[in-house]
């Protein structure tokens, strides 16, 4: 009997594989198709120009975007904040005197806003392109939120996390759960938020804040270009209309949609719509793939050279095996008896996340203070955001990355002699 169970198991798993494999290149037809009635139809679109689409905004982009628009004042007042916080979001703080804090700083949060009696943690998801950075350090929002608790003494009750995807949709549970699996999902339930792009950020620039501001036309223009930036995202320009009914018609006629009632072309338009996710995150899978071994043959790269510039300093790094997504590279060194490392460190994601400085990582003990020969050298190089990790850090490229560090241990060696 058990043999005969095991048969009809493996049967049943080489049917699903090949049905599988069978939509898979049905679905690629599909969309060679679908992309070929795309460039047509393109084509036959009038001129149109828009600047943040012709400088490719990523997600680090729409942060630093959007955090500039918060930080607009007017009045002794911040009317986006108060708009987004209290109409979007639906908080009930007081705002006092908000400070929409550097993009990307505060332990990697996409926008920190600090206040008297709060502090927001938002975390752009608008592209969808970048997964949930979950590692065993902790969940990304997890790990966010202790990084206020822990390094800047915030109470837990004044953290506020705000969730934006490109459309409606929750971070995933794993998020929540710190290392040593306790989540802050229940905990939060009255301060936090997940506000979608498509369904409320975009309708409350364009129907609130556009018309409100008409009289600064700097703040006007900004606006107006980001509001049809995310049209264009969102493939809602109106120029696109005549587009969008072509496309349309096309599923519709190869889906078998017609004469379909609602309820029918819904279940077969999920079913294709889990196919494409399907598809998608198997690309997302092999583009990380090819993007770490990218990253690790230039990190090998960049030991070789450490070996050949410094052969006297212990070399020390963490490779991408142990924490996945997080691969660094660097050297002990000492500046009046202070032990440190100088390190480049990259989160392998879409985009690159490429930074170097000065750390406690790697060392015996955890952070000190400084020697004043060492602060001054980091001021110098702009080495700025000291965090519970770093000393101070700053941002470079897969291109820059060595070169940098190697300047910086560079100028510590020269203080020394």
């Amino acid at each position: 009997m058990e043999i005969k169970e095991i048969e009809s198991a493996l049967d049943f798993s080489i049917s699903l594989e090949n049905r599988i494999q069978k939509n898979f290149g049905e679905l690629l037809i599909l969309l060679e198709d679908f992309n070929n009635i795309f460039e047509i139809e393109s084509e036959k679109l009038p001129y149109h120009i828009n600047l943040i689409d012709e400088l490719h905004a990523d997600e680090n982009a729409h942060s630093r975007i959007f955090a500039k628009l918060l930080r607009y004042k007017k009045n002794n007042k911040y009317p986006l904040i108060e708009g987004f916080l209290h109409d979007v979001c639906g908080f009930e703080m007081t705002i006092i005197k908000p400070v929409v804090e550097k993009v990307d700083s505060c332990g990697r949060i996409d926008i920190p806003i600090f206040d008297t009696n709060y502090v927001v943690l938002i975390e752009n998801k608008v592209t969808d392109k970048a997964p949930d950075q979950n590692t065993e350090a902790g969940g990304q929002l997890a790990r966010y939120i202790e990084t206020i608790k822990n390094s800047y003494r915030r109470s837990e009750k004044d953290i506020f996390v705000v969730y934006t995807p490109k459309y409606s949709r929750e971070p995933s549970a794993e998020c929540w759960i710190n290392k040593d699996k306790l989540s802050y999902k229940d905990s939060f339930k009255l301060r936090f938020k997940s506000v979608s792009y498509r369904d409320d950020i975009y309708p409350w620039l364009k129907d609130k804040i556009l018309p409100f501001e008409e009289k600064d036309i700097y703040l006007q223009s900004a606006i107006a270009q980001y509001i049809d930036h995310l049209e264009g995202l969102f493939s809602i320009r109106t120029i696109n209309k005549a587009m969008n009914m072509r496309l349309q018609e096309f599923l519709k006629e190869q889906l078998n949609l017609e004469g379909k009632n609602s309820d029918e072309a819904i279940k077969i338009l999920n079913h294709k719509k889990e196919d494409l996710e399907n598809a998608i995150a198997q690309i997302e899978l092999l583009k990380f793939d090819y993007r770490k071994k990218n990253v690790v043959d230039r990190f090998n790269d960049w030991k070789q050279q450490i070996i050949a510039d410094f052969p006297n300093l212990k070399i020390v790094e963490d490779d991408p095996s142990a924490r996945n997504n997080v691969i660094n590279l660097g050297v002990i060194m000492e500046v009046d008896g202070k032990e440190f490392s100088a390190l480049v460190e990259c989160i392998i994601g879409e985009p690159l996340n490429i930074y170097f400085g000065i750390s406690p990582t790697y060392t015996n003990h955890g952070r000190i203070d400084l020697p004043d020969s060492l602060a001054i050298i980091l001021r110098k190089n702009n080495l700025g955001e000291p965090e519970k990790s770093w000393y101070g850090w700053r941002h470079t490229s897969l291109a820059n990355g060595y070169v940098d560090l190697k300047n910086i241990i560079e100028k510590i060696k020269q203080e020394q002699q």
